[in-house]
């Protein structure tokens, strides 16, 4: 089994815009067109059973619309949608509460584009929200290409979360922190936060990835970041690494069915 646990789709109508403007920020070349259709056939015919597929409310403007695509996503049963909700936005908390209720497991927040620091206290009520619902909160974490520093959610801010919310459900994309390995072991290594292989293959030398897998034992989820990379790339990358199969068969879907609730 292989579940993608990093992975985005948007609405037929707004994917070719989305990812060319997307590609054109950041300087990345895009393997799918980003529509479900193109995202589902590609982890279909890459041995992917099921991914999570995140969503990103870039304003306070944009949530409600973000998350009735989201919820749309729900009737597809191979895809785990991700909402979004903006710390600006005076209906976050409905929101949260809005897709708690319709089946929604997460909740994805991009920094740079949200525009505000991870351990910013304005968020707060929102971590708050989702750490009493059980809901998953995935942070891009690191760097983004896109965006010039300071970098809103370097591994030591989420590492303040953590502490102020123990209990959360988070996970920290791109290996901790993207171009911040070091970092991302140093500072959240020894705390309850999952990190993913998201686009490491691209950029993260094998050997310095399997080293920040290691130190995150049982707590590392499989992801592409589907279009900007595929999953059999990623797969390819975790085999030139020296795991048991035991330990590829968490970091490729027993870690993430445990933190689904769903083990």
């Amino acid at each position: 089994m292989l579940i993608d646990f990093h992975a985005h789709t948007f609405l037929d109508k707004l994917a070719a815009g989305a990812v060319s403007s997307l590609a054109e920020r950041a300087h990345f070349k895009p393997n799918t067109n980003g529509t479900v259709s193109a995202t589902r056939a590609i982890m279909r015919e890459q041995g992917v059973d099921r991914f999570v597929a995140l969503n990103i409310a870039v304003s306070p403007h944009t949530e409600r619309h973000v998350n009735d695509y989201a919820i749309s996503l729900l009737q597809y049963p191979e895809i785990i949608p991700f909402g979004s909700v903006h710390p600006d936005s005076p209906n976050a908390l409905s929101e949260i509460d809005r897709l708690y209720e319709a089946g929604i497991k997460g909740i994805k927040f991009h920094n740079e584009y949200m525009n505000f620091r991870v351990d910013d206290e304005h968020a707060f009520p929102i971590y708050e929200a989702c750490t009493e619902k059980g809901m998953i909160m995935l942070f891009h974490a690191g760097a983004d290409r896109g965006f010039p520093p300071p970098v809103k959610t370097p591994p030591e801010g989420i590492a303040r979360v953590w502490r102020k919310f123990p209990q959360a459900k988070i996970v920290a994309a791109h290996l901790g922190g993207q171009d911040m390995t070091d970092r991302s072991v140093e500072a959240l290594a020894d705390t309850g936060v999952y990190i993913d292989v998201s686009f490491a293959a691209n950029c993260v030398p094998v050997e310095e990835g399997e080293r920040v897998i290691r130190a995150f034992g049982d707590r590392v989820l499989f992801g592409s970041d589907c279009p900007w990379d595929t999953p059999a790339h990623t797969l390819e990358y975790l085999n030139k690494m020296h795991f048991t199969e035991e330990q590829k068969e968490k970091i490729c879907f027993r870690t993430a069915l445990k933190l689904l609730g769903e083990e």
